[in-house]
């Protein structure tokens, strides 16, 4: 495929209908590749998210990628270094399960939808964390308004951006 893709939209993700496909997502090399082991990705996920939520990207229709969203426990903030990020932030993962839309623009107008939703529902600080080796992820989080802020390392070892958007004064 080349070019822009289409109609990017968020879906609601049905556990018991959408499971299956998430999980073929996460067996994908260039989603566990930045996900982990999917067995471990596949646990995590299944758990329902602490005040937040869990949706599918879909183009034109098709699901095509998973995000979901959730305010973390400030132990685990704090067991990252992460001491400066408000207890009230939302922290947000994202994957495109279709290799063939990576770098397309789908990851950062999926974010940009959901970003624009969580500042419409009051949300001041949203944050996402991605390997300081994935420069796509980078760029699309970039590109969907949010800033990189510092590297540091998470409690699986790994090098990692804090990438970080704040709604504006208001």
């Amino acid at each position: 495929m080349s070019g822009r893709p289409g109609y990017v939209e968020l879906t609601p993700f049905v556990p018991d209908r959408d499971i299956a496909l998430l999980e073929s997502w996460l067996h994908r090399p260039h989603v566990s590749r930045w996900w982990g082991d999917p067995h471990k990705a596949l646990v995590e996920v299944s758990q329902p998210p602490a005040r937040g939520g869990e949706e599918l990207i879909a183009v034109d229709g098709a699901p095509v990628g998973y995000v979901r969203w959730q305010v973390p426990a400030r132990e685990d903030l704090d067991a990252a270094g992460l001491h400066e990020v408000p207890d009230d932030v939302i922290d947000i993962d994202i994957a495109i399960g279709e290799a063939d839309l990576v770098g397309r623009g789908v990851g950062s107008r999926a974010l940009s939808i959901l970003r624009e939703r969580l500042e419409r529902g009051g949300a001041r600080t949203v944050m996402l964390a991605t390997s300081v080796d994935n420069s796509r992820a980078v760029r699309a989080y970039e590109k969907a308004g949010f800033a990189r802020r510092r590297q540091f390392v998470d409690t699986d070892g790994g090098a990692y951006w804090l990438m970080m958007w704040k709604a504006g004064p208001g």
